[in-house]
């Protein structure tokens, strides 16, 4: 199922479907659901999907199958009252990211919209527009970027992700269906912060100093993460789109939440 090329004069009614708390979250067996399935799983039924096997007992159901598998997505879809959509290519480099990003990404917002999710959360990147960033360590810029400022991608990645957020605002402009879109930070299990910075992951990042402010900027916890999300859950505004980290007082990412 794909989203429709023009949305009719009417819109297509969007109609949310009866609340029963339950959530589909792509990309289960990954580190960003790892960090907060426990929290989430005392108030909500959580479902699982992953391209590998799912060890996390906070599931009630869990399915090994690729996001293509249609007849899988279809039923899940329209047995769930939230999408949470974590699944990234990105490891599988350019196909997968192509066949996450964007076919699924497609996929699962046609049929939130002809089932009547109550709202699709895509997790987005900070990618999307990390190019002030790039600037920022360059020395030309002061990194400043809002979430209503244009996406500008630093790579293909971000470029995926950026597509991701049009569908985004594309489905629910065009039906009505609430979609809140994360331009996530970075998350780690098993790791403080400290030791992020210590290590030698994300070499790019240099050291030092610089190093140390970057990351304290863009670092996000299970725990914040999870308050964001029940925000989202209740949300009343048909598209929203934010920065997510824990450190809303840094300068760089501005976190208010766009809300056309």
């Amino acid at each position: 199922m794909d989203l429709p090329i023009e949305a009719p004069a009417g819109g297509l009614q969007w109609t949310p479907r009866p609340k029963s708390n339950r959530i589909l979250i792509t990309g289960a067996a990954g580190t960003v659901a790892s960090l907060i399935t426990e929290q989430l799983s005392a108030s909500y039924e959580l479902v699982g999907t992953d391209a590998v096997t799912i060890d996390n007992p906070d599931f009630s159901e869990t399915y090994q199958a690729d996001l293509d598998d249609d007849a899988l997505l279809d039923r899940l879809v329209s047995e769930a009252d939230y999408v949470l959509h974590l699944a990234t290519g990105a490891p599988g480099g350019k196909h997968a990211i192509y066949a996450t990003e964007m076919d699924a990404t497609n996929r699962i917002l046609a049929l939130a919209m002809a089932y009547g999710t109550r709202r699709v959360i895509l997790a987005s990147s900070n990618h999307a527009a990390g190019w002030p960033e790039r600037e920022l360590m360059a020395g030309t810029g002061d990194g400043h970027v809002k979430p209503s400022d244009p996406p500008r991608p630093d790579g293909l990645y971000g470029a995926a992700k950026a597509y991701m957020e049009a569908l985004g605002r594309f489905a629910s402009d065009a039906s009505g269906l609430p979609v809140s879109v994360l331009r996530i930070g970075t998350m780690r299990n098993n790791m403080s912060l400290q030791e992020l910075i210590d290590s030698d992951e994300m070499p790019h990042l240099g050291f030092g100093e610089f190093r140390a402010q970057r990351l304290q900027r863009t670092w996000l916890t299970g725990d914040d993460l999870v308050k964001i999300l029940v925000e989202e859950f209740t949300a009343e505004e048909p598209y929203r789109l934010r920065y997510a980290s824990s450190s809303p007082d840094q300068e760089q990412w501005d976190h208010t939440v766009y809300k056309p």
